[in-house]
């Protein structure tokens, strides 16, 4: 036996240098895998963090949750703070729609309220190229050509 081994040194050193290859190869997929499953849970808790923090806003501000008048809330002293308000709830869509598009129809409910103003022209609306259909279905169900507030 030994003998086979001396005579077959090359062949087994080759085989060995081989499998440790494939053992480093499934080691590297192994990690991409876990380091992506890591970046998807921290994507996604962070999106449902962001929306807590609407909400928590939604409760502590609800003027600007649902407004009785969006045109007459943006002219007014709290104009700047309504805007940042529907800001921070596009950019909880946005965070919360790249990791799970079921959401969709809760945020087109939480915009409802701020329809005026998202299809005003005062609207300054900034999001991500992901967001693009979403915003685009959003004000074509319900923004006519004319803008709503001046």
């Amino acid at each position: 036996m030994m003998g086979w081994f001396r005579n077959n040194t090359a062949q087994i050193e080759a085989g060995a240098a081989v499998v440790t290859a494939l053992v480093a190869v499934a080691a590297l997929v192994g990690v991409k895998l876990q380091l992506d499953a890591a970046d998807e849970i921290q994507r996604a808790q962070s999106a449902r963090d962001a929306y807590r923090a609407h909400l928590a806003l939604a409760v502590a501000h609800p003027a600007l949750a649902d407004p009785v008048d969006a045109c007459a809330l943006m002219g007014s002293r709290n104009g700047a703070s309504y805007a940042a308000f529907v800001d921070h709830l596009l950019y909880s869509a946005e965070q919360m729609l790249t990791v799970d598009p079921s959401w969709e129809s809760t945020f087109a409910e939480e915009l409802e309220p701020h329809r005026a103003y998202m299809c005003s022209s005062v609207a300054t609306i900034s999001y991500d190229a992901a967001m693009e259909p979403f915003i685009t279905r959003f004000l074509a169900e319900g923004c006519d050509e004319a803008p709503v507030c001046e």
